[in-house]
């Protein structure tokens, strides 16, 4: 299948500060001791991308809450969480004092729901970096989204050895691909002419949960590394999603009583006491002509678009005609950066080989049966839209959701073997009549 993309960053929005927000000094033992000022600029994107033709949903998104999170070199008992309310403006001015000497790490969070800024209160950087018992995870489903409200992260550290400014750049914790067209140009002879109907579009295997740093280091707080791992590929070479040729190899390691399938319960405050799941559109290892989606209400909205087939809607393809066809879809599809893609794969395996990754699911129905064309959501980058004009269908589709399955031929070399012969002189027949045993029993 062929795949045409656009790929789109998103540019920080540099707009003039019109905010302020203190922290009172720390109390100190020697209030005569030398303090200085750090002024933070918080800046946030801009939301100017837009899927095609999109009438029905609200695509630009901003911010509404921000939490920061202050971490201490020296004096780790200051350490501290503040919530404050974004300036309009697009830059949110924010300032700290601290006694000379001392070094503090900056995290922001954006749009986090209440109780989930509440989880991530009063722990360390120890407890944000550990993604095996995850004591304070970002979980995606935990109402941190909507579609004017991505969550968002950030980071800075500063020495306090006099007055300076610092600015924290805001990035999305989700990608986004926007769908403009899908076309049914089959080179198959056996497929052109057929009815076809597009019945599903949707992003499977989505992580639920974001662990908030991949380091307990402040020397980590000046690069994305921070958040998103390290930026380990060049070259197209790589196979990621989109034709980019750099960014993140992001990964998040499995946690503890980790599964595909599986629930979990954050134990955290209000609504973090519950189970969620561990994969949102779940669809490693499902049955023939199963195309599993579980999300609901607003994340069913933002990962899956399913048209009324027997209304007459999708219908991509009428019957008896051979040239391409196409249906305009228009849709924004959003995926959150969990545990994810963090090795190219192929679509292509036996069904014990799948793998768990994100994908791209297109699902046909073609003369009245359901096929799937899964997509690789390879390296999927944070604060990044994929603009894809158009997917083409080429040829047959897969029974499978997840995958393609990978057909094995082997080549046989047949001939009759001529007749063996073996020569039986004798054979001893009868019984014993006292011990009811063959007699002899020799074949010669």
């Amino acid at each position: 299948m062929r795949r045409i993309l656009t790929f789109l960053l998103p540019l920080a929005l540099m707009l003039p500060v019109s905010c302020s927000k203190d922290i009172s000094p720390q109390q100190t033992e020697n209030p005569g001791d030398e303090e200085h000022t750090l002024t933070v600029l918080i800046r946030t994107s801009s939301p100017k991308t837009k899927a095609y033709n999109t009438s029905d949903l609200t695509l630009t998104d901003g911010v509404q809450r921000l939490d920061l999170y202050i971490f201490h070199q020296t004096a780790t008992d200051d350490d501290r969480h503040v919530t404050i309310a974004p300036d309009e403006s697009g830059t949110t001015e924010f300032k700290i004092k601290e006694k000379r000497g001392e070094r503090v790490g900056i995290i922001a969070f954006a749009n986090l729901d209440a109780d989930t800024a509440a989880l991530l209160e009063g722990h360390s950087l120890d407890d944000f970096d550990d993604d095996y018992n995850m004591p304070c995870p970002i979980v995606w489903t935990a109402n941190n989204f909507d579609f004017d409200r991505i969550p968002m992260v950030g980071a800075r550290d500063a020495y306090f050895t006099g007055d300076s400014t610092v600015e924290i750049e805001l990035r999305r914790l989700m990608w986004r691909i926007d769908i403009g067209s899908i076309v049914y140009d089959p080179e198959d002879e056996n497929l052109k002419g057929k009815e076809v109907y597009v019945k599903n579009i949707a992003i499977t295997n989505i992580g639920n949960h974001f662990n908030p740093t991949k380091s307990n280091s402040i020397g980590h707080f000046y690069t994305w590394y921070l958040f998103f791992g390290n930026g380990e590929y060049t070259g197209s070479s790589t196979g990621a999603f989109g034709g980019i040729d750099d960014g993140f190899r992001f990964y998040t390691n499995a946690p503890k009583n980790w599964s595909q399938a599986g629930t979990w319960n954050p134990g955290g405050p209000g609504i973090l006491n519950q189970d969620y799941p561990r994969t949102v559109n779940n669809n490693w290892k499902v049955a023939k002509g199963v195309l599993n989606i579980d999300a609901t209400g607003k994340y069913l909205t933002a990962t899956c678009h399913t048209y009324d087939i027997a209304n007459g809607e999708g219908h991509l393809a009428t019957a008896g005609v051979t040239n391409a066809q196409s249906l305009t879809v228009g849709k924004s599809l959003y995926g959150f950066m969990g545990r994810g893609c963090f090795s190219v794969y192929s679509a292509v395996s036996t069904y014990n080989d799948q793998v768990q990754y994100p994908k791209l699911v297109i699902e046909l129905v073609i003369n009245g049966v359901s096929k799937f064309y899964p997509v690789c959501i390879t390296y999927p980058q944070p604060n990044t839209v994929y603009q894809v004009e158009k997917i083409t269908i080429k040829g047959d589709g897969s029974d499978y959701s997840n995958f393609i399955e990978q057909k094995f031929y082997a080549t046989y070399s047949i001939s009759v073997k001529d007749w063996d012969e073996l020569e039986v002189n004798n054979i001893d027949v009868g019984v014993d009549p006292v011990t009811g045993q063959p007699v002899g029993g020799q074949q010669s």
